[in-house]
């Protein structure tokens, strides 16, 4: 086996017996600064030297060629890198460990698919009071109703120190993005052929969680969101001033996922219920569901996490050139994205196994998910269906908008393998598109439902 593809494990306490918090103590949290990372990741570089020991990550000063402070896009950090080296049909073999099941099936189905891999950079950074947060959630955040719901933690990495996949889920859920932003990007999903289908439209999300001017105690009391997102669709034209609000909090056994729509023709909003989580995307030709968006989305309750350790891989990572500098007529292409624009690095990941529970009904029964040790939010899944074939799989690069220390939070793509058809989320490398992170909360009216009328074709 080749050594840059070693699987290494972490021996996990209660892999089988539950999904209870087993407290982080005092002394255990000291690491956090030390040999791990203030955010939970392992300080150090790994022994071949792939992984590059953690340093910081993009200073806000970064100002690569091109990058112009508030435009809405970010240029390549690493404009000059060429790729190390690339994994195709023919050197496989050799780091077969290092790719997702997905990634295996595409060398499978095409023979001049390819991986660009790049040096390993640990670019994520995080401001100063989200890693003092996330210091005291490590003593204070705690699992209740089996793993469903949070308590305990505010603005910061619920579980630095995750003790079992429940936790590791949570701190994906709250991968850090910012508290708010404004987005103008496109959708796309391709077909076998190449031939592409367009959404577009203006995107409005708030995570309260990370407001920094606010803090637990009025967190609880306005409702405990995570998760408020505004869609206006602009494109197709059938779609035209069409709005959703979709909402999420941490106990979503009190108040569960809610989504209002606004249809112009009738001039009402109305509240959906009834949508199952698996649930196709239209926007994304339902080849990606509702519990898929950004690799996993949505209430736990349907799945039995299972921690499985860490392992190292290839994964997407500082993909700017893929979603702010490149046309869309570039990057889309028969069956695959095109590879000379897709980036690939060396990075840890948690490995988290979803089992789907007896009486839950998902058409993706088991879910294996790849999580990026410095930013939870990247990383990989392989979506099976009940008969255990590998039906879909999701990528999500991280991607540091360095000068505002926040993650660009809805890039990924999808493959939906049975239909030869693959999808690709928030591109913003076309004219009038733009990515616009907020520094505090958009007004409260700004999200609520009564407020969808009000936003109008962009």
């Amino acid at each position: 086996m080749n050594r840059r593809a070693t699987l290494y494990f972490i021996v996990v306490a209660l892999l089988q017996t539950g999904i209870a918090r087993a407290e982080v103590s005092a002394s255990e949290a000291q690491q956090l600064g030390q040999n791990l990372t203030p955010f939970g990741a392992e300080q150090s570089g790994n022994k071949t030297g792939t992984i590059p020991a953690y340093t910081g990550g993009l200073p806000t000063t970064t100002s690569p060629p091109g990058f112009k402070p508030g435009s809405g896009r970010w240029t390549n950090p690493y404009p000059d890198e060429k790729p190390l080296f690339s994994v195709t049909a023919q050197n496989l073999e050799q780091y077969r460990d290092a790719l997702s099941e997905t990634g295996k099936e595409l060398f499978k189905r095409y023979p001049n698919y390819r991986m660009d891999v790049y040096p390993s950079h640990r670019s994520v950074a995080y401001p100063a009071w989200v890693l003092e947060n996330t210091r005291k959630n490590a003593t204070a955040a705690r699992l209740t109703k089996d793993g469903v719901a949070l308590e305990g933690a505010y603005g910061g990495i619920p579980f630095p120190i995750p003790k079992n996949g429940n936790e590791v889920m949570w701190n994906h859920l709250l991968s850090y993005t910012g508290v708010a932003f404004d987005a103008y990007a496109t959708l796309w999903s391709v077909d076998e052929s190449g031939k592409a289908v367009r959404w577009a439209g203006h995107f409005s999300f708030q995570n309260s969680y990370y407001d920094p001017q606010s803090n637990a105690e009025e967190h609880k009391r306005n409702g405990s969101y995570y998760y408020q997102h505004v869609y206006n669709w602009s494109v197709p034209a059938s779609a035209a001033g069409f709005s959703v609000l979709d909402t999420q909090t941490l106990d979503p056994t009190i108040e569960p996922r809610r989504i209002w729509d606004y249809d112009p023709a009738t001039r009402r909003v109305r509240e959906v219920t009834g949508l199952p989580p698996d649930l196709g995307l239209g926007s994304l030709g339902s080849l990606i569901t509702f519990d898929q968006d950004n690799l996993f989305a949505g209430s736990l309750e349907q799945f039995d996490f299972k921690l499985v350790g860490k392992r190292e891989m290839l994964i997407p990572y500082n993909d700017h050139a893929l979603f702010f500098e490149t046309p869309a007529e570039r990057i889309l292409t028969p069956g695959h994205l095109n590879p000379e624009f897709v980036r690939w690095e060396w990075h840890r990941v948690w490995v988290v196994e979803a089992t789907i529970k007896p009486g839950m009904k998902n058409q993706h029964q088991r879910k294996v998910l790849y999580l990026d040790e410095d930013w939870s939010g990247a990383g990989m899944s392989d979506e099976y269906d009940a008969a255990g074939k590998l039906r879909r799989g999701l990528f999500r690069p991280a991607m540091p908008l360095y000068d505002v220390q926040v993650q660009i939070p809805r890039s990924y793509w999808g493959y939906d393998l049975e239909k030869n058809m693959y999808a690709l989320d928030q591109h913003f490398g076309d004219t009038g598109q733009s990515f616009q992170p907020k520094p505090q909360a958009f007004p409260k009216l700004n999200l609520k439902p009564d407020a969808l009328a009000r936003r109008g074709v962009f």
